[in-house]
């Protein structure tokens, strides 16, 4: 009788489990809060961390970029409602930041950015670095990159408070003591991505650019190879989410501009006309679809020509079902299957697959 109740038990415990929702942490910078019209897109359904930080802080932001923040998370919460999957979507972040930024909070108003990644226990959290924190040019530095990748990857997972001096993670790092309290809801089980940027047009085709003169790719491949390393020298990363590599392969399919500050024929533009790095409507719809069909399992095309997100952006038909093609297309090429439709939702948690795995 008593192992029945216990059995009983179990199967309350489990069912009551499945109902929840799976919450997703994107710690970033402007690459995920992204440009109009996806900067104010579905903010009602994501929670922005850094919301009431900027109230507090009115004359430290942008008029012309007002919070709370839609962006990229937003578009995955849209996503994963209509493929019926139950997502709470979070963001914590700040223009230009960096993951060291994140970290140690080195923010010139005194926004706290790493309590915001001990608000809930996290089943994925999402990493994207500054647009050049990752390679050795234009004030990179990808040393310190992957020791920060590997210093939030190990709050997330275990979480204890310790001290530590960054002259001890890569050269030329401050030998200064920074303490770090514990995060008291460190999930040992939580999918931790890397977000891959890409390449940016200023840097490449401006003569002020720390590129000028080289092809997309040099740069692209630059920051696809330091996320890679980021990545394999610490095995407890989930993947790489391969962003930067679909700009790419937009471009070279004849999908997107190559050059956007000289536009030819019936392509889109992935970069936002005003800067040309941040992500236009097209650029930030390529990204959530790439990001959505890694975590997720599901491929992109499955959204077809009447995808929701790609109508309220004001996204044509056949230029959304080229993006989602070009999604799919290069999850396949970085290994990651489509079409599991039960790997990351409700349901999966009560076998503790909270994700999907590449």
């Amino acid at each position: 009788m008593k192992r029945l109740a216990a059995l009983l038990a179990s199967l309350v415990a489990a069912a009551a489990m499945a109902t929840e929702p799976v919450s997703v942490l994107f710690v970033g910078n402007s690459f995920t809060y992204t440009r109009p019209p996806a900067l104010g897109y579905n903010v009602e359904n994501v929670v922005d961390l850094t919301y009431a930080y900027s109230l507090a802080t009115p004359g430290d932001g942008d008029p012309a970029l007002p919070q709370p923040f839609g962006g990229i998370a937003a578009l995955i919460e849209q996503f994963a409602t209509q493929a019926g999957l139950d997502y709470e979507v979070f963001h914590s972040l700040r223009g230009g930041a960096t993951l060291r930024g994140h970290f140690l909070n080195t923010n010139p108003v005194g926004w706290d950015l790493r309590v915001n990644m001990t608000k809930r226990k996290w089943d994925v959290v999402v990493l994207q670095g500054n647009s050049t924190e990752a390679v050795a040019r234009a004030g990179g530095n990808p040393a310190q990159f992957r020791a920060f990748v590997t210093k939030i990857e190990q709050f997330i997972h275990v979480g204890n408070a310790h001290t530590f001096r960054e002259s001890q993670l890569y050269p030329g790092g401050s030998s200064t003591p920074r303490p770090i309290p514990a995060n008291p809801n460190a999930n040992p089980n939580a999918k931790v991505y890397l977000y891959q940027t890409w390449t940016r047009p200023d840097l490449a085709y401006l003569p002020t650019g720390e590129y000028f003169g080289e092809p997309l790719e040099t740069m692209g491949n630059e920051i696809r190879d330091s996320y890679a390393l980021a990545a394999s020298a610490n095995g407890n990363i989930a993947g790489v989410l391969p962003v930067g590599e679909a700009f790419l392969r937009a471009v070279n399919e004849g999908v997107a501009f190559r050059n956007s500050y000289a536009p030819e024929g019936n392509l889109v533009d992935l970069w936002w006309h005003e800067d040309q790095f941040h992500p236009a409507k097209y650029g930030s719809y390529l990204s959530a679809l790439v990001i959505f069909g890694q975590i997720s399992g599901i491929d992109p095309q499955s959204f077809g020509a009447s995808e929701k997100a790609a109508q309220d952006l004001g996204i044509e038909p056949q230029h959304a079902m080229r993006l989602q093609r070009v999604a799919s297309e290069q999850l396949a090429a970085s290994g990651v299957a489509a079409d599991r439709r039960n790997c990351l939702h409700a349901n999966s948690r009560s076998n503790g697959a909270h994700a999907c795995s590449n």
